[in-house]
């Protein structure tokens, strides 16, 4: 199982689990967190007043893979997978934060009542994905009032590949 098929079952239960809620945006509509993998989209299409065509991405979590490593030929593969969060609020009173960790805390809700992701379906497999703990968390340092951060570090555990010995 690679690490892209771990990333799709991320986008896609993630997805599910944050569309129930939502939240402003930067054009004043109260809308679901959009998830988008690896990076945000290029959005390159603008009206007269050079305001893009598409909605803005905001609000949106991120779900970008980090880095991996395989420690020897039997073991399974750990993939670290980084969760950006950001949130759009303009009030003065500057509790955007408070919906990031709300977000945050939806989300070790969800991994500590099940670790696993998945099982998705490729090819005849059908094989889920395990978090691995600590699960952790940052927030933002700087400010970028009306836009809140936070971010996630997850690492999890994919199915191992078992070495073929060949028979003659």
């Amino acid at each position: 199982m690679t690490p892209s098929v771990l990333q799709d079952a991320l986008v896609s239960e993630l997805g599910d689990l944050l569309s129930h809620e939502t939240y402003p945006n930067s054009r004043g509509e109260h809308v679901p967190i959009k998830v988008y993998p690896q990076d945000l989209p290029i959005q390159n299409s603008f009206d007269e007043e050079g305001e893009p065509f598409e909605s803005t991405p905001d609000p949106y979590l991120i779900v970008r893979l980090n880095e991996g490593s395989v420690e020897n030929t039997d073991s399974a593969q750990t993939v670290d997978v980084i969760l950006v969060i950001c949130l759009y609020d303009n009030q003065s009173n500057r509790q955007g934060y408070r919906d990031v960790l709300h977000v945050m805390n939806q989300i070790m809700e969800r991994y500590g009542k099940n670790q696993m992701v998945g099982p998705m379906e490729y090819g005849r497999t059908a094989l889920p994905f395990t978090l691995l703990y600590p699960i952790k968390w940052v927030m933002q340092d700087d400010d970028t009032h009306p836009y809140y951060f936070g971010a996630m570090n997850l690492k999890f555990e994919t199915p191992a590949v078992c070495q073929e010995v060949p028979f003659t």
